[in-house]
């Protein structure tokens, strides 16, 4: 079993959002040569997709293990360790609408049979319900699992940490991101006004934090974002004008 802190810390560390602006961006180079790459949800399922914009390697996946088209969508075990070469799976605490959780457990709605198959061939850790709660306390709001996975991984000391793909749903996913949901553009567009993952508690959380810190590097788009003066969908069009 690997254990967390001793592989993030010390290492440069890539976090990849599913933002719509990373198409094109060609960053998938410069994202593999970091140490450990990391991923959320159903970003895996992009890698052949885009590697030039987003690399091909996984070794951390943070997901919430729930099989829905909207969340994590679904999985096999034998997949994620075989052909995606994944070391560590990360899944947030069971938790309310608030993000309030009692105890360091898998989400209710988690397959618990693939759970234990992950368990038994890579290292599945969830993340610290104490953690988890005093942030959704700081935010006011359910932290996402991008959010949730930027405040993890600092918190074990990586020599960087290299953000891409974080836009707060102010361009929706790239596409293929939430395949098999109904609509992925109007996906989004409720995902951005979400009472429960409240997008702009975070945004000024991460304003806040993120540009102050000396081992954490945002791609431009996102250095732009957290540069905003007002969260809105208008400011951030205004950026590519």
């Amino acid at each position: 079993m690997i254990i967390y802190e001793e592989y993030i810390k010390n290492k440069s560390v890539a976090l990849i959002g599913p933002a719509a602006y990373m198409v094109g961006t060609n960053y998938g180079v410069e994202i593999d040569q970091h140490d450990v790459v990391v991923r959320l949800n159903r970003g895996v399922e992009l890698v052949e997709k885009y590697p030039d914009d987003i690399g091909i390697r996984t070794d951390v996946l943070y997901s919430c293990l729930i099989e829905k088209p909207g969340n994590a969508g679904p999985y096999q075990p034998l997949d994620l360790k075989n052909n995606h070469d994944i070391k560590v799976v990360v899944a947030p605490p069971h938790s309310d609408f608030q993000g309030i959780a009692h105890a360091t457990r898998l989400h209710e709605l988690v397959n618990r049979i693939k759970a234990k198959e992950l368990s038994d061939i890579l290292t599945l850790r969830i993340v610290d319900h104490k953690f988890h709660t005093a942030m959704a306390k700081s935010i006011e709001c359910k932290p996402n699992t991008g959010f949730m996975a930027i405040y993890d991984i600092l918190r074990y000391k990586p020599s960087k940490l290299s953000l891409y793909g974080f836009s707060f749903y102010l361009d929706g996913f790239m596409p293929g991101c939430k395949k098999g949901v109904e609509d992925e553009q109007k996906f989004a567009d409720n995902c951005f006004v979400s009472k429960r993952h409240v997008q702009k508690n975070m945004w000024k959380a991460a304003k806040n934090s993120l540009l102050k810190l000396d081992n954490v590097v945002t791609d431009k788009v996102l250095t732009e974002i957290l540069n905003m003066q007002e969260f809105s969908v208008s400011s951030y069009q205004n950026l590519k004008k």
